[in-house]
């Protein structure tokens, strides 16, 4: 026993010792590499000259890891992989093809790549292997990688989307109590995207039929920065739970506080005035006014100086605003959008009106409730 014991312990430095066979000059290449010293990097991989595979393996993957274009990138990396596949950058390349091809959507040649790699120290392997099985919609699979990845790798880079990938392979399987527990873990992650947990979170209620804690997560996550791409998906999943529950109060969406005209403004001022039309049953009327098309562009050149309107929407795409502007046109209601654009962010407002009298704002605005279009009093 003590000769078998003194025999593997032997074996053990023999193999340390071969991992330390790649002389630091070699070694190099990876600190020029992390630190963006490009230039050195490619004057060393001229100069130097490799008597091992593994140094042999190391070279040919940082020539890859600098090609500029993709089909290059993959020919060197699958060279290094034929010639040198028991190395460690033989498997990291490997891993660098694999992840080439998932983004070409070759999901079977990437998982193939992954299976061979056998080095415990390349754990990214269990993200990447997660996200083939999601889109092979083997979502059992996808989640055994995924949290093999986190259980190896709790502070890796990956850590985060691996747990995001957990949450879609759950709700891809409608079981959303476990989505729902799997996004709590995300909360442990020191320097997590909140915006975009509260957007999920948001999501997973929704789907599980909680408005309540859906509205909750969504504005929770809307607040935090209302100009950013998460903030415009959630303005939009809020517009389609509105759909379906008219009564929704989005009011927090926007930047203006509601207004209540106090007096009536005498009519000679109207700037712009609504269609008289054929009387709608049912529907609040409002003034005789000229034809909408006479006078009211559909898009503004930009944001109205003067006046009160009521604004029923705010969009990150421009023609869900043109539709809802036709939509509110269609009830004989005066309605534009324009651009705004703040903090480098564009966003398409829809305005109904102008109008001039207390009469005009408030029928307007009964008439829009009465298909489901929601509004609130602006002035400029």
């Amino acid at each position: 026993m003590l000769g078998l014991r003194v025999f593997l312990s032997l074996l053990l430095l023999s193999a340390i010792s071969l991992g330390a066979q790649i002389r630091k000059d070699f070694r190099n290449l990876e600190k020029l590499f992390d630190e963006g010293k490009i230039s050195e990097l490619q004057r060393e991989l001229t100069t130097l000259k490799p008597n091992k595979d593994d140094e042999r393996a190391l070279m040919l993957y940082y020539d890859a890891m600098l090609s500029t274009g993709k089909s290059d990138a993959l020919s060197k990396f699958n060279t290094c992989v034929e010639q040198y596949p028991k190395t460690l950058h033989g498997q990291l390349a490997m891993l660098e093809a694999a992840k080439i091809h998932i983004l070409e959507r070759e999901m079977q040649k990437a998982g193939s790549l992954l299976r061979r790699i056998n080095s415990p120290d390349i754990v990214e392997r269990f993200y990447w292997s997660a996200v083939v099985f999601y889109w092979l919609e083997d979502y059992s699979a996808a989640i055994a990688n995924a949290e093999n990845y986190i259980r190896l790798s709790p502070k890796g880079k990956e850590v985060e989307p691996a747990h995001y990938l957990v949450v879609e392979s759950y709700l891809n399987q409608r079981k959303y109590q476990s989505a729902i527990s799997s996004l709590s873990k995300i909360r442990h992650i020191k320097a997590y995207d909140r915006q975009y947990y509260h957007y999920k979170l948001g999501m997973v209620y929704e789907l599980n039929s909680n408005a309540k804690e859906a509205l909750k997560a969504y504005r929770e996550g809307y607040e935090l920065d209302k100009y950013s791409q998460v903030a415009f998906n959630i303005e939009e999943r809020l517009f389609a739970m509105r759909g379906r529950a008219p009564s929704l109060d989005l009011s927090f969406l926007y930047p203006y506080t509601p207004l209540d005209i106090p007096v009536e403004i005498a009519s000679d001022s109207l700037d712009t005035e609504l269609d008289a039309g054929t009387e709608v049953t049912e529907e609040p009327n409002l003034p005789d006014l000229p034809p909408i098309g006479d006078f009211l562009p559909v898009k503004l050149i930009a944001k109205p100086l003067k006046g009160f309107f009521l604004q029923a929407g705010r969009f990150s795409v421009e023609t869900n605003a043109e539709r809802l502007c036709h939509t509110i046109r269609e009830m004989n209601v005066p309605a534009s959008y324009y651009e705004d654009k703040s903090q480098g962010k564009t966003t398409w407002v829809v305005l109904a009106g102008p109008f001039s009298n207390r009469e005009q704002t408030d029928g307007a605005k009964a008439r829009l409730i009465n298909r489901e279009i929601n509004s609130f009093i602006v002035q400029y």
